[in-house]
């Protein structure tokens, strides 16, 4: 498994957006986050920052666990 398909199942991998005025929630690839920098709420309309460093956090998380998991999985094919 090579770094670029790691680099596509994190643009691919879905996170949880919350509107923080309404609570609506909807489901948003990190590669459509990156590409925008807010979005209309599917409840109230109202527009969601999605560049804050929490975002981000969240972001480089979900890089860093799949790359925690690319290495786990190298070392045990290694071993066998």
């Amino acid at each position: 498994m090579g770094t670029e398909t790691i680099a596509r199942i994190v643009s691919a991998y879905e996170l949880t957006i919350s509107c923080e005025k309404c609570g609506a929630q909807s489901q948003q690839t990190i590669g459509w986050i990156r590409l925008h920098r807010d979005m209309k709420c599917p409840g109230c309309d109202g527009v969601i920052v999605l560049n804050t460093s929490r975002m981000t956090g969240t972001i480089r998380s979900v890089e860093r666990r799949l790359g925690d998991l690319q290495t786990q999985l190298t070392e045990r094919i290694r071993k066998l």
